[in-house]
């Protein structure tokens, strides 16, 4: 594998790219035989499975622009990214976190949430990029996530056995309401070469420190995903002009 000039050989460092470019290459695997989003979670009650984007092995730094949130460039960014001249949008993942209130995940639901999310980044934050929808050599291969999802459910109410209760069920679910809601999220990115393999930059962007949860609607998550859009663009410019 293909390792930056300016960047110390070390075990840890081969690992961190084997990792991200064996999960990098199974998702175009998966797009490719027909897969065009994924969810790995386990869409059972009480069941869910705690992971992450960028491996533990990568070396994320503080980025003073914006608390709580980390990133990581390759020493010769400027250079790798010169060579490429595509972007390859992996299918978005979502990662449930262990402790979320609701774990009851319907797939169809998710999939709506990474297929608008994979929508606003390609129409708004990528506008002005060739993007593929197969990866080539000359391809930047950006993966995003979704981690640290908390779900919660709106409960039972009596109300909802009223005339009234049941009208506006109904009217809700004509309406595409769910009762699913988004608690929390943090948006991971990485991006790599697809000729060589190389790791250029991995971000981590959680909410701001101090920030309040607020509860968000599936039908109102969109405004959401395009102000996570375009704060994932200002953590990577931030990044790569520090850098």
């Amino acid at each position: 594998m293909k390792m930056p000039m300016n960047l110390p050989f070390n075990v840890s460092v081969v690992s961190t790219m084997q990792t991200v470019m064996a999960r990098l290459k199974m998702r175009a695997a998966w797009l490719l035989a027909g897969a065009a989003l994924t969810l790995p979670l386990v869409a059972q009650p009480g069941v869910a499975r705690a992971e992450y984007l960028i491996p533990d092995s990568v070396q994320l730094t503080p980025v003073a622009q914006f608390p709580g949130t980390k990133g990581y460039m390759a020493p010769d960014y400027p250079a790798q990214r010169a060579r490429l001249h595509s972007v390859y949008l992996a299918p978005i993942e979502v990662f449930l976190a262990p402790d979320s209130p609701y774990k009851g995940i319907d797939p169809d639901e998710m999939v709506q949430v990474t297929h608008t999310f994979a929508q606003i980044l390609t129409q708004n934050v990528m506008k002005d990029m060739t993007v593929v929808d197969t990866p080539r050599p000359d391809s930047l291969i950006l993966q995003i996530a979704l981690t640290d999802v908390r779900l919660e459910k709106q409960g039972f109410r009596l109300r909802n056995l009223t005339p009234v209760g049941i009208a506006i069920n109904g009217v809700k679910r004509v309406a595409g309401i769910s009762k699913i809601s988004f608690k929390t999220m943090t948006v991971q990115a990485i991006g790599a070469s697809g000729d060589d393999e190389t790791l250029l930059f991995a971000i981590d962007n959680p909410p701001r420190p101090g920030d309040t949860p607020e509860s968000v609607r599936l039908d109102e998550i969109p405004q959401v995903l395009a102000t996570k859009a375009q704060n994932l663009k200002a953590a990577f410019e931030a990044i790569r002009d520090a850098h």
